[in-house]
């Protein structure tokens, strides 16, 4: 086993361990509600369980985005693959992203162009909504105001996915290194923006186990566009 691969199954191991833990953490707050005696404890405001409640979600997010990076370098990563309904992918997907638009406080709008004869396809529904959230909060995240388009369209034997923003953007000198996991083209390191830069290689990986493509066209200052297919 190379150094690299040694690395890889390291990687699975630690985030595997730090994924079970935190779900048992989860499981003991969550415990804590059931509680009678903390009922009016937990009804008030800002109380400590509640704080470590929401300390937490960032936390399993981020594990989470390991542990599916370790599968994807480790060659772990494995599609359910069954006939799936796009629009009802896209139901599901839409209805978490006008969650993430609310945060943005009206400065943001969301907007959907979507086919309507779009024929099912297969491939994994949760990897694939995965995939497109992924490229939907990155737009969002990227953009302090304006639109964030999402398009969905059948193109000869594709079904077309897009997610279009009004973002930052990424400069040519930054383009090569937007699928490299653990960069970023913040430069400011202290952005609250920026994270591990795996979310896009995971993307990457989804698609590509479904047979697909994924590309981008950006500008920077302008916004950027980024694309994958599934194939029909």
């Amino acid at each position: 086993m190379t150094g690299g691969n040694k690395q890889n199954e390291f990687l699975y191991k630690l985030s595997t361990a730090m994924r079970i833990g935190l779900a048992d953490l989860q499981k003991y707050v969550n415990d804590l509600y059931k509680i009678e005696e903390l009922e009016g404890y937990l009804d008030e405001k800002d109380n400590p369980i509640e704080n470590v409640k929401a300390a937490l979600m960032p936390l399993v997010v981020q594990v989470n985005d390991f542990q599916d990076y370790a599968e994807t370098v480790t060659g772990r990563m494995e599609l359910n693959l069954e006939e799936v309904d796009i629009h009802a992918v896209l139901d599901g997907v839409m209805t978490i992203a006008d969650q993430l638009i609310e945060q943005k406080d009206g400065r943001i709008t969301l907007e959907e162009d979507f086919e309507e004869d779009l024929p099912t396809v297969d491939a994994d529904a949760t990897r694939l909504s995965q995939a497109l959230l992924n490229l939907i909060h990155n737009a969002v995240k990227f953009t302090d105001k304006g639109i964030v388009t999402v398009r969905v369209a059948l193109e000869r034997d594709n079904i077309l996915f897009e997610v279009r923003d009004a973002g930052i953007g990424i400069s040519e000198e930054n383009q090569e290194f937007v699928f490299e996991p653990f960069e970023t083209i913040l430069a400011d390191k202290e952005d609250p923006r920026l994270g591990f830069g795996l979310g896009l290689k995971i993307v990457e990986h989804i698609i590509d186990l479904h047979d697909g493509e994924t590309w981008f066209e950006s500008e920077a200052g302008v916004g950027s566009s980024f694309f994958f297919t599934i194939p029909v």
